[in-house]
């Protein structure tokens, strides 16, 4: 019987380290992996080549999944450290301000601190100026180690709505993206494996690397669907990789 594939199927990335920790490519979108190599033909005194060979050869791969995972991105793409800790953000949260110290004070939970300003708009929807020093109407000031705002005299009692990042050193996860040496990348073992009515098709490309993640692709009223390019070459054996299926 004639052999099919249905549906996006399912790619996993291992990491050439010593011991290393399978990763899936989440929530499958579609993949393609395209095998290309370049011909050269030799004319004689006729219209058409007499002979043709093939010259280098190539693969080239692409796989969108909906699935963020700091661990995938880091194996595949920006080969650095994965540290404990994440930055969020926090917008147009409303605040009052205090009558007698004409400030408001976001509050922080245990292993989370204020990272970066965002921005201050009053009630009357006016983006507000930071200064340095004493505000005056329109303005405000920040003591950015506290996290405290000041304002005028004249928004005392009256709310304002302020947008901050802040950082948890507990929960998530991060990575410094530093500017590496021409030439580093992470190097994968990448399988993909396809079926459809109990018959399945595998391919295992034996070393890959990533020449672009398109990390973020937002879009209104739907979700956002990560896509990274790699490329296959030969392993420290000359091997390629090994496809395999039924028929």
């Amino acid at each position: 019987m004639a052999q099919f594939l249905f549906g996006a199927g399912m790619m996993v990335a291992i990491p050439k380290t010593p011991l290393p920790t399978p990763r899936v490519l989440g929530t499958m979108q579609e993949a393609s992996i395209e095998f290309s190599g370049s011909t050269k033909e030799l004319f004689g005194q006729h219209q058409f080549a007499e002979a043709a060979a093939r010259g280098q050869q190539k693969i080239t791969g692409k796989a969108k999944y909906a699935q963020v995972n700091m661990d995938v991105y880091n194996d595949i793409y920006f080969n650095e450290s994965v540290q404990p800790g994440q930055n969020l953000a926090i917008f147009n949260k409303e605040f009052t301000v205090d009558k007698t110290a004409l400030t408001a004070v976001p509050t922080f939970e245990a292993n989370t601190a204020f990272l970066e300003n965002l921005g201050v708009i009053d009630n009357a929807g006016k983006t507000l100026t930071r200064v340095d020093g004493a505000p005056n109407e329109g303005e405000y000031k920040l003591d950015e180690k506290t996290g405290t705002y000041t304002f005028h005299t004249s928004l005392k009692e009256k709310p304002v709505f302020i947008s901050y990042l802040y950082h948890d050193k507990k929960n998530g996860s991060r990575i410094v993206i530093n500017n590496q040496l021409m030439g580093e990348a992470p190097t994968f073992k990448a399988i993909f494996n396809g079926r459809f009515n109990g018959k399945q098709m595998t391919l295992i490309l034996n070393a890959c690397t990533s020449s672009k993640l398109s990390l973020i692709s937002t879009k209104l009223e739907d979700f956002s669907i990560p896509e990274f390019d790699f490329a296959a070459m030969s392993d420290d054996t000359n091997r390629v990789g090994e496809l395999s299926m039924l028929e």
